[in-house]
């Protein structure tokens, strides 16, 4: 199967698209042929930068294009749903950012695409493809800490957030939780072994700037199934944060243990694009070996399903 080509399409012109590009042409798999967003400067600064032959504003032509194999959906989270369920329906594998959708009833209309139509589906949750917290995973796995007792996850951006469509409630879904959060969630979930949720209470609000109607803040107290309790933070404009994006503090009855020790220096650099090409890599290595990718459909399922229980849960509805 080395000689097989997956022929890729990016959703979105945005930042994370970068990301995105890099990791297909990392791959001797992937090939970038095309890229769909409605605006159009970013759409072709982005096309110039990665040599992306094709572009267009209606991201319809490209679902359709029968040569498109597979696209990444880096557009608006409210797009999520709709993009990728159309792609799913006419035979494309899809890679869509995180959070996989606004709603729980939004992922499940992809996973039924995705099983129905035999294609892959899988959520970037990139911090799964760190080497740092695939050890913290394996550690967990080998019983150094012990029985885990509970975690500290952090998904805080200090003294910045972001703007645009990102505190827009009606494009987001929601603050600083959908954005940062589900980072600290997922993250917890797969250093623990991908447990289930059964209990979600959360104290969320906005409580930092009052130029946006979104959340800046909130604390998560998540019980997984494994008997587990997840401490989650997350927030934008926070004068201080726990650690890192991402990082996760372990309490077991053998021990502690964090993703990113302090005598271990994690580096200054956000995102680092090794986790990116290692993603990718899992996503077109998957569509080509004709198996099933992870994260897939229904771990990006979990963590919307805890978002959306912590903001029942704030609002005095769980």
């Amino acid at each position: 199967m080395s000689g097989v080509t997956v022929r890729v399409a990016l959703f979105g012109s945005g930042w994370i698209q970068r990301f995105h590009a890099r990791a297909v042409l990392d791959h001797p798999q992937g090939e970038l042929v095309a890229a769909t967003n409605w605006r159009e400067p970013s759409l072709r600064e982005l096309a110039e930068r990665f040599g992306i032959p094709r572009t267009t504003t209606d991201w319809r032509e490209l679902a359709e294009d029968e040569g498109v194999d597979a696209v990444v959906i880096g557009t608006p989270n409210a797009l999520h749903a709709e993009q990728a369920v159309a792609c799913l329906r006419a035979g494309k594998h899809v890679l869509v950012e995180k959070p996989m959708a606004t709603t729980v009833a939004e992922c499940d209309a992809m996973i039924a695409a995705a099983r129905e139509a035999g294609r892959a589906l899988m959520v970037a949750h990139c911090w799964r493809f760190h080497p740092a917290v695939r050890a913290a995973r394996e550690a967990v796995a080998a019983g150094r800490y012990g029985r885990i007792v509970k975690t500290r996850g952090y998904g805080v951006h200090v003294n910045w957030g972001p703007s645009g469509w990102f505190t827009d409630p009606a494009l987001a879904g929601g603050g600083a939780l959908i954005d940062m959060g589900v980072h600290a969630i997922d993250t917890a979930r797969f250093v623990l072994g991908d447990p289930e949720p059964v209990r979600v209470c959360a104290s969320i609000g906005t409580r930092y700037r009052d130029d946006y109607d979104v959340d800046d803040d909130a604390v998560l107290l998540v019980t997984w199934s494994d008997g587990t309790t997840s401490i989650v933070e997350s927030g934008w404009w926070q004068p201080h944060a726990g650690g890192p994006e991402a990082e996760t503090e372990l309490y077991g009855t053998g021990g502690y243990g964090r993703i990113f020790p302090d005598d271990e220096p994690w580096g200054e650099e956000h995102a680092p694009q090794s986790m990116y090409s290692a993603q990718m890599a899992e996503f077109l290595e998957a569509i080509v070996e004709g198996r099933e990718p992870r994260p897939n459909g229904e771990d990006g399922r979990v963590v919307v399903e805890v978002v959306e229980e912590a903001y029942r849960s704030a609002a005095g509805l769980g």
